[in-house]
């Protein structure tokens, strides 16, 4: 079992302390809003990731030019009627799995909540067809299921790249359900 996350997890709204500076992402959507560093010797490839559909996309510096690379990501999702809560979010990315990956395995893993995070649980998908492991926090605030994901190709990877994973969810800080004042703030900046 992933102890160091679990761990993690139940300090969600506390900072991590880093050595150097790490840079800081902002990922939000009309009803959330969060921040995450990236992982020291990592990039967030933001352009891939608004290519593909996502807030953030994490790789190793040292893997840029490998294909496939191992990856991370977070992102945020506002609830709607079809995904109202945890469950019926998770249980939606488990039938895209189970539609993509016939023969995989999962184990699901209860993880711990604090602060605005109000319920949380954990996936480790397994036997996919073409990679060797993904695992999936779900964090659900009031209003918004937050995802982080981190992606495999080989077991080697899995286990050196586990701890950086560990790492950028430990960085997690939840703003609120509101982005707007930062918004406005950003504008101000951007205008000076």
């Amino acid at each position: 079992m992933r102890y160091s996350t679990l761990l993690l997890l139940s300090f969600l709204t506390l900072n991590s302390v880093a050595q150097s500076q790490p840079e800081t992402n902002v990922i939000y959507g009309d009803r959330h809003i969060f921040t995450v560093s990236t992982p020291d010797g990592w990039v967030n490839d933001k352009q891939l990731a608004s290519k593909i559909g996502l807030a953030s996309f994490f790789y190793a510096k040292a893997d840029a030019d490998k294909k496939p690379k191992s990856y991370m990501y977070a992102i945020g999702y506002d609830k709607s009627p079809d995904n109202k809560n945890l469950e019926s979010f998770v249980n939606g990315d488990i039938k895209n799995f189970k539609g993509k990956y016939p023969d995989l395995t999962f184990e699901q893993i209860d993880v711990g909540k604090s602060g605005a995070i109000i319920d949380a649980t954990m996936l480790s998908f397994a036997n996919l067809g073409d990679r060797f492991k993904e695992e999936v926090i779900y964090l659900e605030t009031e209003l918004s299921v937050i995802v982080f994901s981190f992606s495999t190709f080989n077991k080697s990877d899995y286990l050196n790249y586990q701890p950086v994973f560990d790492q950028l969810v430990g960085s997690f800080n939840y703003r609120g359900a509101d982005p707007k004042p930062f918004l406005e703030w950003q504008k101000k900046q951007d205008g000076n």
